[in-house]
């Protein structure tokens, strides 16, 4: 096969292989293609996927913080497939979830989701540092409590600009990862660690781009993957514009005057980005688009800003100050609402056009970013010689990955 653009991930194996009238199969995807296409094009969106969906659990974490390999890549195409910047297409997964279906020209429809129940909510019982109303920190501590889940995926600060992926299963722990942290920290790779004794079912809370590669590992599991992906029990999303890189943030934020060491946490409301101090004094408060130099660039090719494919999604979007918009959105959802009604504070909530309002800017941010579309009705899977001609000759284009990230590939040539 000819290709009539350029391929950056081309290698002396490719050479090799072309000099002995012997040319790999065209789809079959080792890492270094996934590295090229979405890793060093400055597409990668921190998910883990990569991480979490490779069976040899060949994939790591480099210095750069980034996804690398740290042993022999088998070739076996996964990384790609369940990427969602790379050949998992999101919004299709969405359309095959939803439960009821989708209207093609119903923009509200699409960008909404299933949506069973939605209220303002707070918190009886709030963590000191949680985020609004605290609404997820005591949907965790209550079903852990009650033993409707053993233990909860999360992200716990390490400092205003930095997160810890980690598995909670105490309530201690759930409380100690209060508050929210705009660092992806690719929480989908702590599906990787094996469980505890006793440690069967889990909750998962993440972006709207982790919880659709999270589905995607359970709708389409394999039985090479050694995955705590069956144990999730319940998902809940949190509202997402775009995540940031930490390095990039505390670099844009010292551009303003403001010392990373003096600020205690960030919360984005409004479309303005906030920075405050420990006792809850603002240090910043700018619109967030004068922070895009900080934002992972990848964000702008995502459609879904309410987690269309969660049990239940959070934000602050839409309700007042002190309290969190939650939306229920499945089976699941309803009955973890339903299990702990008493350490919430609901009020029914009708309006969703604020909700609704930033999910269509959002979409349409992506349609102009997304060089391959945003199509709820195409195909699941990308291939990558779709891919490369798609993206070639674009800003994000295919680039050769770092020696250091593909060492591992090019040995055991």
């Amino acid at each position: 096969m000819t290709l009539a653009y350029a391929d950056p991930s081309l290698n002396i194996r490719d050479e090799i292989a072309s000099l002995s009238g012997m040319p790999e199969l065209p789809e079959k995807i080792w890492f270094h293609k996934t590295a090229a296409a979405v890793i060093d094009a400055n597409r990668c969106v921190g998910c883990g996927g990569c991480i979490a969906a490779c069976p040899s659990r060949s994939i790591g974490v480099a210095d750069d913080g980034k996804p690398t390999l740290v042993k022999m890549c088998t070739g076996c195409s996964a990384c790609w497939d369940y990427c969602p910047m790379a050949g998992l297409r999101v919004e299709r997964l969405s359309n095959l979830l939803r439960q009821q279906p989708l209207e093609r020209d119903n923009d509200v429809d699409e960008v909404l989701g299933t949506v069973r129940a939605s209220y303002s909510a707070k918190a009886v019982a709030r963590a000191g540092l949680a985020q609004d109303g605290g609404v997820v920190t005591g949907i965790l501590a209550a079903l852990l409590e009650s033993g409707e889940i053993d233990g909860a995926i999360m992200s716990a600060r390490e400092d205003a600009f930095h997160g810890r992926s980690f598995i909670a299963t105490t309530v201690e722990e759930i409380r100690s990862g209060a508050g929210s942290v705009y660092h992806q920290s690719h929480a989908l790779s702590v599906l990787n660690q094996p469980l505890a004794q006793g440690v069967e079912r889990l909750a998962f809370v993440g972006t709207p781009c982790q919880i659709s590669v999270l589905r995607a590992l359970q709708r389409y599991p394999w039985r090479y993957r050694a995955t705590a992906a069956h144990a999730v029990v319940l998902t809940i999303a949190l509202f997402c514009t775009r995540s940031f890189d930490p390095d990039r943030l505390m670099s844009s934020m010292a551009g303003q005057g403001i010392e990373a060491d003096s600020v205690a946490r960030i919360d984005i409301r409004q479309g303005q980005l906030v920075a405050q101090v420990a006792d809850g004094r603002e240090l910043l408060r700018r619109p967030v688009k004068e922070f895009s130099e900080a934002a992972l660039s990848g964000c702008d090719e995502c459609p879904d800003f309410s987690g269309l494919n969660a049990d239940l999604a959070v934000g602050n979007v839409g309700s007042d100050a002190g309290y969190s918009t939650l939306l229920v959105r499945t089976e699941a959802g309803e009955k973890a609402i339903a299990s702990l009604k008493d350490g919430l504070t609901l009020r029914g909530m009708e309006d969703l056009a604020p909700i609704v309002a930033i999910a269509v800017q959002d979409k349409k941010r992506a349609e102009r970013n997304s060089a391959r579309g945003i199509d709820p009705q195409g195909g699941l899977w990308v291939s990558y010689s779709e891919h490369l001609s798609r993206y070639s000759g674009t800003k994000r284009m295919p680039k050769a990955p770092p020696s250091f990230r593909s060492y591992h590939f090019d040995v055991s040539c």
